[in-house]
């Protein structure tokens, strides 16, 4: 893609606009945020006039909870494909393709490192709740509510949040935070800052923000190294998935029981402080090891250049 190219004149132009050099200078992120509420909004009402139509129970709370599921990720999918189409990014090249021996990385790798990952979300979740216990107990008992699993949720309720959860999830969040922010900060600040925000803001938009934040970071260093998408996307669909499978043979569904729930948090920060301290200086190993330099290539830029040692 050359400076001065032309763009095909959009709809009602009346004339064509140069083509930017890199495809990301056009793109405006900040947009993603008012289309996917009203773009949720505007779907979930879709859906809900759909189930009206349908045997289901419209009034379930199991219903509500799987169609906003449905309404958020394809207003999700809808920004992408829309902003992606507006800045001429090619969708196919954004997800890439593995390169030849992975990057360097094999699955054995991965996967171990998938169990740091993991050991470490799970231990900085109940740490994070301890301390949400402690000093915000009314913050603790609402995440708690959110994340809670109905009572006798039924085959047809867990496979619908299963799907969203290892297929939807995994891949637009990757397509956003990863694929789309990277490239679009990394243009802007340079790779590392673009690393560093968008792990931050993919770690708010979770009930364990730092937890959440390093395991976005991790995923932002396979994609840089590796790439391609499809590397962070499996990491995190894993990721999904041995978290539902856990849940299901917990056997952790029925009412909730919030007080002691909170006193399981409080019970447990042993735990998590263990797990943090075994799993967190491996990450921090692996983060110094991978990062890269201010003036590294972005992944769309540069998409056969395989970083990493």
């Amino acid at each position: 893609m050359n400076e001065g190219e032309i763009l095909p004149a959009a709809a009602g132009d009346g004339h064509q606009r140069p083509r930017a050099a890199n495809p990301f200078e056009d793109l405006r992120a900040r947009t993603v945020i008012p289309w996917v509420i009203l773009g949720t909004m505007v779907l979930g009402v879709v859906l809900y006039v759909v189930a009206l139509l349908t045997p289901l129970d419209s009034g379930d709370p199991r219903t509500f909870e799987v169609l906003f599921g449905l309404a958020l990720y394809g207003a999700l999918a809808t920004w992408i494909v829309w902003a992606c189409r507006r800045s001429d990014i090619g969708l196919r090249r954004l997800v890439g393709t593995l390169p030849r021996g992975y990057g360097g990385l094999s699955w054995v790798r991965l996967a171990g490192l998938l169990v740091v990952t993991m050991a470490f979300s799970i231990g900085s979740w109940l740490v994070w709740a301890y301390a949400l216990s402690t000093l915000a107990p009314g913050v603790l008992e609402f995440l708690l509510e959110a994340l809670s699993t109905e009572s006798d949720p039924g085959i047809g309720y867990q496979l619908a949040m299963a799907v969203i959860a290892v297929i939807a999830a995994p891949v637009l969040e990757e397509a956003l935070f990863r694929g789309i922010l990277v490239n679009r900060w990394g243009y802007r600040r340079g790779v590392p800052a673009a690393l560093i925000a968008s792990s931050i803001a993919f770690g708010i938009l979770h009930a364990n923000p730092f937890g959440i934040g390093v395991v976005g970071l991790v995923a932002a260093l396979l994609y840089l190294r590796t790439r391609t998408l499809i590397v962070p996307i499996v990491f995190h669909a894993t990721n999904n998935l041995v978290g539902i499978v856990g849940e299901f043979l917990s056997d952790a569904s029925g009412p909730l029981d919030v007080a002691a729930e909170i006193q399981a948090a409080r019970d447990d920060v042993a735990v998590g402080v263990i797990l943090v301290a075994v799993s967190l200086p491996i990450l921090v190993w692996y983060i110094v090891r991978q990062w890269p330099p201010r003036n590294a290539g972005l992944p769309y830029a540069d998409p056969d250049e395989v970083c990493g040692r």
